[in-house]
């Protein structure tokens, strides 16, 4: 099971990236609890599963990808809530 971790852990990266990227755009509009709490479990899955996977590009590839991510994520949404969060943000 540890030899297909890295590759569902990729798969699910690429998801929340579209997940993202459709909210951005306005393709699809959930709430904001929603939005949040997919967008962190996607993260935090994705990132446990190329953790605990095998050693290999596979592995490399999606942890890298879980770790920009997360780290946008919480740049562009978490940190921009809390600065804006009187303004509607």
């Amino acid at each position: 099971m540890t030899k297909y971790l890295g590759v569902i852990s990729f798969a699910l990266i690429i998801l929340v990236i579209c997940f993202f990227t459709a909210n951005i755009t306005q393709v699809i509009d959930p709430g904001v609890t929603t939005f949040r709490v997919l967008m962190i479990c996607g993260i935090i899955i994705s990132f446990s599963f190329s953790f605990l996977s095998e050693k290999g590009l596979w592995r490399k590839l999606a942890l890298g990808i879980s770790i920009f991510v997360g780290f946008v994520y919480f740049i562009a949404i978490e940190l921009m809530r809390i600065v804006f969060q009187g303004n509607g943000f």
